[in-house]
């Protein structure tokens, strides 16, 4: 008698099966330069593991860096990335992300190279705080380089070009952030950074008294968070907001209390 076929076919060419568990979090890494000088990934900032409340695997993107990823190369760039974000989630991450708000450039090249849900930048949070805000305030962007972010990539992220309600800060001019993570030439003076930012955040809603959220584009900026908006006293996002949105859907926990 034969036997019947069975409803598991699909096992004939089985998905690779991860190499190991239990860290769901996928973060693509620029390549860091060889130099002297100190400039550690601290607490909050997106390359400290501890930042997360889950477990989270990391994955260097070979050659690539800050000024490289705005270069004329797209194509060239885009399929680095793809391939890291691809081995991501080949080794078992369940979300994508990266170490730099400009990766936005990158967020579709990504999306169709892998299967898991892909959040490169924290510009995305962009066009849902600027819907979340009354018809008369604006979202408050800091950046880490006014000028690199153009028009395209304002748009790559959802947001609309030339809007009264989107500002934008940069701290391309700001010593201590531009020597530690745009020149590359210092070693990371935390308070001096925490200042700068503050001080950025200040000035930005001095200007425009009638921004209603702030939103931190780099992924070094979150560990200043909690400081920009004790001297703004207003709502303040980042990369880990946004990161840290996906992992709540990820890991859900049965409700307790009074019935």
């Amino acid at each position: 008698m034969t036997a019947p076929a069975r409803a598991n076919q699909h096992f004939a060419s089985p998905k690779p099966k991860p190499t190991y568990y239990g860290a769901p979090v996928g973060i693509l890494m620029f390549e860091r330069p060889r130099d002297s000088f100190d400039r550690p990934f601290i607490p909050g900032s997106v390359g400290n593991a501890s930042t997360w409340s889950v477990p989270v695997r990391y994955k260097t993107m070979p050659g690539l860096n800050f000024s490289r990823i705005l270069g004329p190369e797209v194509g060239d760039v885009a399929e680095i990335v793809a391939r890291a974000a691809a081995e991501l989630a080949d080794e078992g991450a369940q979300l994508i992300t990266s170490n730099c708000g400009f990766m936005i450039r990158y967020q579709e090249a990504v999306r169709r190279a892998v299967d898991v849900p892909v959040l490169l930048s924290s510009l995305l949070l962009g066009p849902f705080l600027e819907r979340l805000l009354p018809r008369g305030k604006a979202l408050g962007i800091i950046t880490a380089k006014a000028s690199s972010l153009s028009p395209d990539l304002v748009e790559l992220a959802g947001l609309r070009t030339n809007s009264e309600r989107v500002v934008v800060s940069g701290l391309e001019d700001a010593p201590a952030f531009a020597a530690a993570w745009l020149s590359c030439n210092g070693d990371l003076d935390m308070a001096a950074v925490e200042s700068e930012t503050v001080e950025a955040a200040v000035t930005l809603l001095e200007t425009r008294p009638d921004i209603g959220t702030l939103l931190l584009e780099c992924s070094e900026l979150p560990p200043y968070s909690a400081a920009v908006q004790q001297a703004t006293g207003i709502p303040v996002f980042d990369f880990t907001s946004m990161v840290e949105f996906f992992i709540r859907g990820l890991i859900r926990r049965p409700f307790t209390g009074i019935g």
